[in-house]
């Protein structure tokens, strides 16, 4: 007869629910290192203690429950320590549940001994996942009957057809389905580590192909002008003229160099109080040559308020998407500065009547090497969205082809500045 009762779902839940709790805590990094051993301790002593609270079967002679398996698993993941802990715990509640037996103490010192040598001896930590899932259920199967034999010697105890059932067969199976189960988070970890160091390669990769490609152009025009200026009997003229177009190449490099160090630390040293009225007009002005010449009209509504942040990154963030608002309008159009006000956030738009994007380019917008003008890096916007996002900003993108694009930035007020706002 296979026992099967609340009680013994009760005993699988609490040891799934203490591996899913430390798996959990590793998985979104809030533990590491030797903090991970003291959280397998923890939460595998709850399991161990619920378990015994909730006997599957009892008679005059010994109490089954599954506290073996999260005895067994806590010291194959968390080590020979956490293991010994473990066995603290194990003998001090069954003490004070069940009074002491010399029995359950040689039983369970001699399981944890002979998970120990076993684990050191096939190296566990270094096992395939099937061969630990294997490992874990051999392993098992010979402590229940180890125990079995041990508790026969020393006590009247029978074993019987039933008891090899329930309480050797069966439990070895639900000790293959939690090894499984914690390899399979396992794995889970690893593959989204692997991942996130993959893109970190990725960004890194497309980062250096994009600055070699960007400053080797100005290096490569500069080094032809230092050839030219090294001819016999050049004129003044041309020499300056040579000059300046080395000069303004060398700007031009720097320039891109400072984009790629802002976007790597937009943090600002010095953190400031930035009113957000001042600065769209003065950006406003700041672009109204580039404006006029694009015969752009600029309509301003603008409310103010107060932010925490850096002023020159501000400008700089703003200033890269005004420009690129107003080079989409080649024909001319309207550029639309506003900003408002409401529940403890104030809005920026700025929006053109310009070429527009497709759902493609807005999805590639901020990065790396991108851009939708014909000789653009995409240094400018990706530069704006990492300081608009390390001033605490959130940047979205509405924008149709041959409508134009709407730009909407979002940043919390300065309360302390802002007192209606509270």
């Amino acid at each position: 007869m296979i026992i099967f009762n609340q009680d013994v779902i009760n005993n699988f839940f609490y040891i799934i629910l203490s591996i899913f709790l430390v798996f959990f805590l590793v998985e979104k990094k809030m533990i590491h290192g030797w903090y991970t051993r003291v959280a397998t301790f923890v939460s595998f002593s709850i399991a161990i203690i619920m378990c015994m609270l909730s006997p599957i079967y009892h008679n005059p002679y010994c109490v089954h429950d599954l506290r073996m398996i999260p005895f067994v698993l806590g010291t194959l993941y968390g080590g020979p320590y956490t293991g010994l802990a473990l066995l603290g715990v194990l003998l001090v509640s069954r003490t004070m549940m069940y009074s002491w037996s010399i029995v359950a103490f040689v039983i369970y010192v001699v399981i944890f001994l002979t998970t120990v040598i076993g684990m050191n001896w096939f190296k566990f930590d270094r096992l395939s996942s099937r061969k630990k899932i294997i490992f874990s259920v051999i392993l098992f199967t010979f402590h229940s009957i180890v125990a079995a034999l041990i508790a026969k010697a020393m006590t009247v105890f029978v074993i019987d057809e039933s008891y090899l059932i329930n309480f050797i067969l069966l439990p070895s199976l639900g000790m293959l389905i939690l090894t499984y189960i914690c390899e399979t988070l396992l794995k889970q970890i690893q593959i989204k580590q692997a991942l996130v160091k993959i893109e970190k390669m990725e960004v890194l990769a497309q980062l250096a192909a994009s600055i070699s490609h960007e400053v080797k152009n100005p290096l490569t025009v500069i080094k032809g002008f230092l050839r030219l200026l090294q001819q016999e009997n050049l004129p003044i003229v041309k020499k300056e003229q040579y000059l300046s177009i080395a000069t303004s190449e060398l700007n031009r490099a720097e320039d891109i160099i400072n984009d790629y160090l802002t976007f790597a630390r937009p943090d600002p040293e010095q953190v400031e109080e930035v009113s957000i009225a001042e600065q769209l007009h003065k950006l406003a002005d700041m672009v109204e040559p580039l404006s006029n010449q694009q015969s752009v009209l600029v309509h301003k509504d603008i409310q103010d308020a107060m932010i925490v942040g850096s002023t020159r990154n501000f400008q700089q963030a703003f200033l890269n998407i005004i420009k690129n608002a107003i080079e989409s309008m080649p024909k001319g159009g309207t550029l639309t500065i506003h900003s408002m006000v409401q529940k403890g956030d104030v809005s920026i738009t700025i929006t053109d009547t310009g070429t527009g994007m497709t759902p493609l380019q807005q999805a590639r917008l901020g990065e790396p090497y991108f851009s939708t003008k014909e000789k653009g890096t995409g240094l400018g916007l990706m530069v704006s969205y990492r300081i608009i996002e390390a001033m605490r900003g959130v940047i979205t993108v509405e924008s149709r082809v041959g409508r134009g694009t709407s730009f909407q930035i979002v940043f919390p007020v300065d309360q302390r500045k802002n007192p209606s706002f509270n």
